[in-house]
């Protein structure tokens, strides 16, 4: 199964139905990205975790403040919501919705809301086999296990939880990630073994991933997935190209969701 990233064009018939950041800064606007024709992406067994509340302390450069995770799966759908917050002022708030697939989550819609600035969406036209934006013209074919730029976070637990081989350093997962501003590409994540983390939720053992950026303003990760959380993200850091301060969460507190 090729990663075909290329952008359909305008009078591209609709594809068939396949059934198999969160960052705040955003990159200066750039061409399509060119399609790695030459990468595939594996089809991953999936164990989605159960309804969890996750609570962070947010920081972006020196700022400081709370984000708020919020993961509903339930009757095949799933609802999953991020509040970032410093004091009153939202800085970042985006949700992902969707069913459930082979390939694992499925997004349908996901929502970008920056401060200050207008929501921005992907539609997932899971009817017409392709994806599009509320913003640029761009479309692409719609691929299995595609996801969003929030969905990604719970599809990679639910991957490392059902394939221990994936637990291994050195050991990578790749996702097919879309962006709001009509951005696509592959986010390979490489295992770098079991880190000793002090969060505000208390000492424990993670396993940290690190998805390396492609080009100067490309988005770079480091994400922390602990097997007492259902492999749920304990800590994560992105930035998005030199000038970007970042943005990164760790856990103070963990809750069931009903």
């Amino acid at each position: 199964m090729l990663t075909l990233l290329t952008p359909l064009p305008p009078s591209a018939p609709a594809m068939p139905i396949i059934t198999t950041a969160f960052e705040v800064a955003r990159p200066p606007a750039a061409p399509a990205p060119a399609a790695p024709h030459d990468e595939v992406i594996p089809h991953y067994a999936t164990q989605m975790p159960p309804p969890m509340l996750l609570r962070y302390e947010m920081h972006r450069g020196a700022l400081r403040g709370t984000g708020e995770l919020a993961w509903r799966p339930q009757a095949g759908r799933y609802e999953l919501r991020l509040d970032a917050r410093i004091g009153p002022l939202a800085l970042l708030t985006q949700s992902s919705t969707g069913g459930f697939d082979s390939a694992g989550m499925a997004p349908v819609r996901f929502t970008d809301q920056r401060m200050r600035k207008a929501v921005q969406a992907v539609n997932f036209q899971r009817d017409a086999g392709k994806v599009s934006f509320s913003g640029p013209s761009t479309e692409y074919p719609l691929r299995p296990g595609m996801q969003d730029r929030l969905s990604w976070m719970v599809q990679l637990a639910a991957i490392i939880s059902a394939e221990p081989a994936l637990r291994a350093t050195g050991a990578k997962v790749s996702v097919l990630v879309v962006g709001s501003q009509g951005d696509a590409s592959v986010w390979a994540f490489r295992c770098m073994g079991v880190e000793a983390l002090q969060l505000g939720a208390g000492e424990t053992q993670a396993l940290s991933y690190v998805r390396e950026p492609r080009d100067p303003y490309d988005t770079s990760v480091k994400v922390w997935l602990d097997a007492a959380r259902h492999y749920l993200p304990v800590r994560a850091d992105t930035k998005a190209g030199p000038n970007d301060p970042g943005i990164g969460l760790s856990l103070e507190a963990m809750q069931p969701l009903t």
